[in-house]
């Protein structure tokens, strides 16, 4: 049986350059201010695009691993799960 090859665990989190880069290649960002919230055990990058929003329902595209959190009509944030790419790497199936 062929063993597989492990990438490297990431040692330090993503530079915001390096995070906003990964997000646009995976989601449309808006040319407003955003703020980042990165969680490096999880590799999850959180976007939000409004202060103090309090959304009121997600929407899930599962191909891309990204969660839409709207408050009303409004689109408030964004979380792209495995933002690195890191995590499919640490336990493949």
């Amino acid at each position: 049986m062929a063993q597989r090859q492990l990438k490297q665990p990431v040692t330090q989190p993503p530079s915001t350059e390096e995070l906003l880069a990964l997000a646009a290649k995976r989601v449309e960002l808006p040319d407003a201010p955003l703020e980042l919230d990165y969680q490096d055990d999880v590799d999850t990058l959180y976007i939000s695009l409004k202060k103090n929003a309090n959304p009121t329902h997600s929407k899930t595209k599962l191909d891309d691993s990204v969660i839409y959190d709207y408050e009303n009509d409004t689109l408030v944030g964004i979380e792209i799960l495995d933002i690195s790419g890191q995590l499919k790497y640490a336990n493949p199936s």
